[in-house]
């Protein structure tokens, strides 16, 4: 039986030795920045970068890419992203993605919590269900980090996610527990609390935050 999140993004799956990893290519990301501003993203930031497979992916589309993480992770590994067409078929990108420890050398990857980090200024950040791992009451200390930058795109579970898993009797697994999971609109709602415009994107199923800049 495949698992909700092969369902849910089934042409967004990087895998790797150790399993699959979830998570929306950065080229697709910089079509959505330039489909709204009208020009391609020069800067790109990964919160909760991880092993860097992000970083460096986003800097293999010519972005100066840049993270954080609470942790260094090993990188000295290689990873083969595939991804599946409309009809079903995976497809292998030509050659393997081979991760650096210089991401973490370089600096290109900090390790401490976004909370530690000075206001960030991107064209583009990506938070891979990041924003899940803070409670309510630190949403706005956190928010109030991506203020300075132009697009903010979060993938993150949902209630919506964990009802349609349930039915399926799939498990959502994270790496880490979650501490706050609430409904799409209760996100959107969330982000134009703290200064955002927000829309779920359907078509990469993430949520796609712009900052309001008249607040």
């Amino acid at each position: 039986m495949a698992h909700y999140y092969d369902i849910k993004y089934p042409h967004l799956q990087y895998w790797y030795p150790e399993g699959t990893m979830c998570s929306v290519p950065p080229k697709l990301l910089a079509t959505l920045y330039k489909n709204h501003y009208g020009k391609k993203p020069k800067t790109f930031f990964d919160c909760g970068a991880a092993t860097g497979v992000i970083v460096q992916l986003a800097l293999d589309a010519g972005m100066d890419a840049r993270g954080v993480d609470v942790r260094k992770y090993n990188s000295r590994m290689t990873y083969t992203p595939l991804f599946y067409t409309k009809k079903g078929k995976k497809t292998r990108r030509d050659g393997n993605l081979v991760l650096r420890d210089d991401l973490f050398d370089s600096g290109r990857i900090q390790i401490k919590s976004i909370l530690d980090c000075k206001p960030i200024k991107s064209d583009l950040v990506y938070c891979n269900g990041i924003l899940t791992y803070f409670d309510q009451a630190a949403l706005p200390s956190v928010l109030a980090k991506f203020q300075n930058v132009n697009m903010l795109c979060a993938i993150h579970n949902t209630t919506e996610d964990y009802k349609i898993a349930e039915q399926m009797g799939d498990n959502l697994g994270t790496c880490q527990a979650l501490k706050t999971v609430q409904s799409n609109d209760w996100w959107i709602d969330t982000f134009a609390q703290n200064g955002f415009d927000a829309k779920f994107n359907h078509w990469l199923r993430c949520f796609v935050a712009v900052p309001n800049k008249e607040r």
